[in-house]
């Protein structure tokens, strides 16, 4: 049976407009208002009220990252969903509109966007304290609602009930965005941040002049980037990935080849939640590379893959207690690998690899906290075609973004609209192309892109599918590898 966890409706920590609500259409009710002595001109006239919808705005956007994140790491051949009332069926991957998922996901995006755009449109234009920073801020967060829109979905309406616009509008949108973000800005770091996530979208639209133009200002600004999610212990939200990481219970399970980067957001203590370093250097040596390979300058990749070693290598990282992760062997569906000496072929006769599986139930072991990788120079050395250095780079790309949310765009994958949606906007009509969910053919089904067979005895696991491999076999698709 197919159980869900919805999330809850955002609050905001100031004094707010109004209520948000919870429809598809993410409608604004400036009726619906928590506080009887406050109206909406009362609060529009307060002191410092852009700053109050600043930080609602910035928690928006944390509970819109954990929705992301969390779903899209179970639809992919990240994670498997080995023991929780989340999505049963996004691992097949089976994505359906009427999934509550998909709604809630699409619900997060559509309020960020709003609340965005409320602020800069409604709430500023009051306030003489708010600064060109606290806008830049807020059209970064509209952009980063888009650019979630434009990776995660077929397409989505951009204004409450209106029209479903592609997923490349949604992206250009977000580059609009970030663009302004940019320009108003003060802050270096955030101004890094935003020229970052401009390389991002413009990658996926598979403009590589501008994707690597950016990637390249990224580097020459910041050559160690990283832009934290810092969540809240006390007052909210959490990181609601490391939480299904780190339970007893065994909730989310890593592919096999994938364990020795498992828990990447550690338990530190009841009060220190950890980060998510959602946008970070790494990125840019990736799309660089990327576009060297569709560029035939094979010399060129194999250094800036060499490159991005490097930084990876000097992440940091945590001796972590992780005794309590059993595997599977706590009430999971699935028995996963558990001792070091397991040996992981990434695909039926395929060599066996060493190192990718940890032995928990004693000491300690390593989390890498922000990049890792199974990646050395020798293989990148070894490469010899464009399709070898396609494949060490998407397995780099998959490791080094586990658990950020990124690998489902990676795989073309694409949510439909939610039925709700089609229900309550009369602008939107079922049937249409966009309530059904983009699914490349050539990926695995039933359940087969998190499967592997296990043999505790001789300490051998083999995948059964080495996705990054279908990945490049597969790279003229349109759904796949931006650049080709």
């Amino acid at each position: 049976m197919r159980r869900s966890t919805m999330m809850r409706a955002t609050r905001l920590l100031a004094p707010t407009l109004a209520a948000l609500a919870v429809s598809a259409c993410d409608a604004f009710s400036p009726t619906e208002v928590r506080n009887p002595n406050l109206t909406d001109q009362q609060f529009l006239g307060t002191p410092a009220s852009g700053a109050a919808w600043l930080r609602g705005t910035q928690r928006q956007f944390l509970l819109t990252l954990n929705n992301v994140v969390q779903n899209s790491e179970i639809a992919s051949d990240n994670y498997f969903n080995n023991y929780t009332t989340n999505n049963q069926q996004f691992d097949a991957p089976n994505i359906l509109y009427i999934d509550p998922e998909v709604t809630s996901i699409q619900n997060s995006i559509a309020r960020l966007r709003y609340m965005a755009s409320f602020g800069l449109d409604s709430v500023y234009p009051r306030d003489a304290l708010v600064t060109p920073n606290d806008k830049a801020e807020t059209y970064y967060l509209r952009g980063m609602a888009n650019l979630y829109a434009g990776e995660m979905y077929v397409g989505l309406p951009a204004v409450p009930n209106g029209e479903v616009v592609s997923w490349q509008t949604h992206l250009q949108n977000a580059i609009i965005d970030f663009t302004q973000a940019r320009t108003l800005s003060t802050d270096a770091a955030a101004k890094n941040s935003y020229t970052l996530l401009l390389a991002r979208a413009y990658h996926r639209l598979g403009n590589k002049a501008k994707a690597v133009e950016e990637s390249q200002a990224l580097l020459a600004a910041s050559a160690t980037f990283t832009r934290n999610a810092t969540f809240d212990a006390v007052n909210g939200p959490t990181n609601s990935m490391q939480t299904v990481l780190t339970s007893s219970v065994n909730n989310f399970q890593p592919l096999p080849r994938l364990d020795f980067l498992d828990p990447k957001y550690p338990n530190r203590s009841a009060t220190v939640i950890s980060p998510v370093a959602f946008a970070k250097s790494e990125e840019a040596h990736l799309i660089i590379a990327e576009a060297l390979l569709a560029d035939g300058n094979l010399a060129g990749a194999k250094d800036r893959l060499k490159q991005l070693l490097v930084l990876v290598n000097s992440r940091p990282t945590e001796q972590i207690d992780n005794r309590v992760q059993l595997r599977g062997r706590a009430g999971g569906k699935v028995i996963y690998p558990n001792s070091a000496d397991t040996k992981v072929a990434f695909a039926p006769n395929q060599p066996f690899v060493d190192g990718l599986v940890l032995t928990r139930t004693t000491g300690t072991v390593k989390s890498y906290t922000v990049s890792g990788t199974s990646v050395t120079n020798a293989q990148i050395d070894a490469i010899a075609t464009a399709d070898d250095g396609l494949y060490v780079l998407y397995l780099m790309r998959q490791e080094i973004f586990l658990a950020e949310g990124r690998r489902m765009a990676d795989l073309g994958m694409r949510m439909p609209v939610a039925q709700t949606e089609i229900i309550a906007n009369p602008k939107t009509k079922d049937g249409e192309a966009y309530t059904k969910a983009v699914i490349p053919a050539f990926l695995p089904k039933a359940f087969e892109m998190d499967g592997f067979t296990y043999d505790q005895t001789a300490k051998t696991v083999v995948i059964k599918h080495d996705v990054n491999r279908l990945l490049v076999q597969n790279k003229t698709s349109v759904d796949v590898l931006p650049f080709h």
